[in-house]
């Protein structure tokens, strides 16, 4: 199966409790590009020939593989059959606990021969809850240090905007993204409350995505982004209301990436990154803004419901 730039995954993350092939399933009917596969929480995910035999049988490509925070040898050796399996060239790991010297010591010790013997494989860590670029004073993860992950581990970043310290997103990520988009191996995409709750739909809250997405474009980013999101146990129940969730993100996601051609900054220059509230939120609360951009995005979705009819028959 060939794949594409900026893919757009579905993170199986998204779905617990869903079993593995309606999950591939889901992403199919529901226009994602390919599957972020969250080994660590399925058991069927760690059997390289079923999930192989699902990507086919669905056309569905496996973008990512990610192990657990709890990272030892065999569930990396599983990790990278299941990469060998599906063609699958971006192995993440989760970031243990800053406490958890054992699966620390481990990747710290080894990943560098594991990078030497497996050179097509993008070893990439993710970004843990309130990453910064730089240090943090007490951490509470390892590879907490953005910068750290490329320098001092020679590895990929797994940027997952979800966990980034708000701040630190809107004053240091967007600034200096020229100097570590380079090293972005996949872009967790979602947004956040201002009382830091996370991964909620991405451009409905408060994180200034419109900006980094702008910036990202000129940078040539054209590695995946993939999609894990805290769905409401309504929305886990239901397929109708799950789809209109993930057709939002599509939509968002053309026209604020994808389909961009105005990439002047001028606009963002009159931005305040200071104030407590980001210049993008034009309401005076979040609940506010929500229900505005209920309204845009439904008339978004409706404008743009003949076009995806389209592209699946094109795709049957």
């Amino acid at each position: 199966m060939q794949k594409k730039e900026n893919a757009l995954l579905l993170s199986t993350d998204t779905l617990p409790n869903y079993w593995l092939d309606l999950i591939f399933s889901i992403a199919k009917s529901n226009w994602f590009d390919g599957i972020d596969l969250a080994m660590r929480k399925w058991f069927d995910a760690r059997d390289e020939e079923y999930v192989q035999k699902l990507s086919l049988q669905h056309e569905m490509p496996v973008y990512i593989v990610q192990t657990s925070a709890k990272l030892n040898q065999k569930e990396l050796d599983k990790a990278l059959d299941i990469c060998q399996a599906t063609n699958c060239d971006t192995l993440c790991i989760n970031a243990p606990k800053i406490t958890d010297f054992k699966a620390y010591d481990f990747i710290s010790d080894n990943l560098k021969t594991y990078k030497d013997n497996n050179p097509d494989i993008h070893f990439t860590i993710r970004t843990p809850k309130d990453s910064k670029l730089f240090a943090l004073p007490i951490p509470k993860y390892h590879f907490s240090n953005v910068i750290g992950i490329v320098k001092k581990y020679d590895c990929y970043i797994w940027l997952d905007i979800g966990n980034i310290d708000m701040d630190s997103f809107e004053t240091e990520f967007i600034r200096k993204i020229d100097d570590y988009a380079p090293y972005i191996s996949v872009i967790y995409l979602s947004d956040k409350t201002k009382n830091e709750k996370s991964h909620l739909l991405p451009w409905e809250w408060m994180l200034d995505l419109k900006k980094f997405f702008k910036k990202l474009k000129k940078c040539w980013y054209t590695r995946p982004v993939s999609i894990k999101l805290d769905l409401k146990p309504t929305e886990l129940a239901s397929k109708e209301k799950m789809k209109k969730q993930f057709k939002k993100v599509k939509v968002y996601y053309e026209k604020f990436f994808l389909n961009l051609t105005n990439l002047d900054d001028d606009e963002d220059e009159n931005n305040d990154v200071d104030s407590d509230t980001p210049s993008h939120i034009n309401t005076k609360t979040e609940n506010t803004n929500t229900e505005n951009n209920e309204v845009k995005t439904e008339n978004w979705v409706e404008s743009k419901e003949n076009e995806i009819k389209d592209e699946d028959k094109k795709t049957n």
